[in-house]
């Protein structure tokens, strides 16, 4: 099956609800299956919850959690609309972050785009992801942590961290484009006929589309820097630097990587051109060799009456001496001249 239809699938699952209720000194896990469940978390002020929900097919689970926290209707278009772009949107009492995620096995071919939307209130963080595969497992084992600053800290501090987790997975995918074009470079020094102009050029579009997912990062994050909304505290701003910092970091990686597989494009033509060069220059030793020999037969095959040589037994082997004596000449030159 093939990563579109495995995606597509999970799209259409049942999606699963994961509540995280903690505090300092609380810490519980619970599976929803009723909304209804989630009022008594709603109603408490001394703990903070983080509900993380796999799918976002259910557009009236959606909307009910949209009327118990009163989210504003064009948020919960911007989360079932998967081709948005990524963005920072603030509201009385709650912000929204809209990020993309990148997550590839193997190959820079398979790379795959989810959108995560994360919105955040005074006590509370909402993830939505399209699909059940997530990269936020090691945020579940931090948070069980009781001295973590994510029990401590805000909720902005808490979408620091998810945001986090997303960028970090960006890393991986710039090593594995890095690998790759690393790859293809030793391949097309070494003559290797599995790579193409075509494969080339392939990369270089999803190289585009990873950037093109990536870039508007730097924008929502330098918003988020410049926020005076009262749910951003200033003392968590150096852990926004941070992420900004790395996002630059990225941008600068790829460009570099797109101007090499750019590069690996000129490398390629300029190794098919030595080659062909390489076809062209024994092709015109071969015609030189046989240039005195063609001119040679071509004396005798003039058809003068008068050729006395050609009554003497001994002139069919001398002329061959002679064709081999000159063909041995001209390797020796050749070879000399450093042809070949």
């Amino acid at each position: 099956m093939s990563k579109t239809s495995e995606k597509a699938d999970s799209f259409m699952s049942k999606p699963i609800l994961e509540l995280y209720s903690f505090g300092e000194q609380h810490f519980e896990k619970h599976l929803i299956q009723d909304l209804e469940e989630l009022k008594p978390f709603l109603e408490r002020k001394d703990l903070k919850f983080w509900l993380n929900i796999s799918s976002i097919q259910d557009e009236d689970l959606i909307l009910k959690i949209s009327e118990l926290l009163s989210i504003h209707p064009l948020v919960i278009e911007d989360i079932t609309n998967t081709s948005q772009r990524p963005k920072i949107e603030e509201f009385d009492d709650h912000i929204f972050v809209l990020v993309k995620m990148l997550y590839s096995k193997n190959s820079i071919s398979e790379i795959q785009t989810e959108q995560i939307s994360i919105l955040f209130g005074q006590n509370y963080i909402l993830s939505f992801q399209e699909t059940p595969q997530d990269i936020f497992d090691n945020i579940r084992v931090r948070l069980e942590n009781p001295k973590g600053k994510m029990r401590k800290l805000g909720s902005d501090y808490f979408t620091y961290v998810l945001v986090d987790a997303i960028i970090d997975e960006y890393f991986g995918i710039q090593e594995l484009i890095s690998d790759t074009v690393e790859k293809y470079d030793d391949q097309i020094l070494q003559n290797k006929s599995n790579v193409n102009l075509n494969t080339i050029h392939h990369h270089r579009k999803t190289l585009r589309k990873i950037r093109n997912n990536i870039w508007p990062m730097r924008e929502l994050i330098s918003l988020w820097r410049k926020s005076e909304h009262p749910l951003i505290k200033r003392k968590n701003l150096t852990y926004i630097n941070d992420i900004y910092e790395h996002t630059i970091e990225i941008l600068e990686g790829l460009e570099l990587q797109r101007e090499t597989m750019s590069s690996l494009a000129e490398l390629y033509m300029t190794q098919l051109s030595i080659k062909q060069n390489e076809v062209m220059k024994t092709l015109t030793v071969i015609s030189t060799i046989f240039i005195p020999l063609t001119f040679i037969a071509g004396i005798y095959g003039m058809n003068f009456q008068v050729m006395p040589e050609l009554e003497w037994k001994y002139s069919y082997p001398v002329l061959w001496v002679i064709f081999i004596l000159i063909t041995l000449f001209m390797i020796r030159y050749f070879k000399r001249k450093k042809w070949f």
